[in-house]
């Protein structure tokens, strides 16, 4: 068993899928980081609209959604910046 050589091919597989896997997420990522920025935009740009007729909570809510967009946007490009 030691001296056996090792299945090129099954490295070779796993590989490729990670690099696979990578590219999917990097492409999710960047998807989600155009949506995210389309809705900031989208909310600060209509603001009457969305507030009216709703009650403090949902106006809080999106608030808080807005915040938390934000926040998530910056942690992903900090830790581009680390890369």
């Amino acid at each position: 068993m030691i001296k056996a050589k090792k299945d090129i091919s099954s490295i070779n597989t796993s590989e490729n899928n990670q690099i696979k896997e990578n590219q999917d997420f990097n492409d999710l990522i960047k998807t989600w980081t155009e949506t995210s920025r389309k809705i900031l935009l989208m909310m600060n740009k209509e603001q009457q609209v969305l507030a009216e007729n709703r009650d403090p909570k949902s106006l809080m809510a999106f608030g808080a959604m807005g915040a938390h967009i934000n926040m998530a946007l910056q942690a992903l490009k900090a830790s581009e910046s680390n890369q």
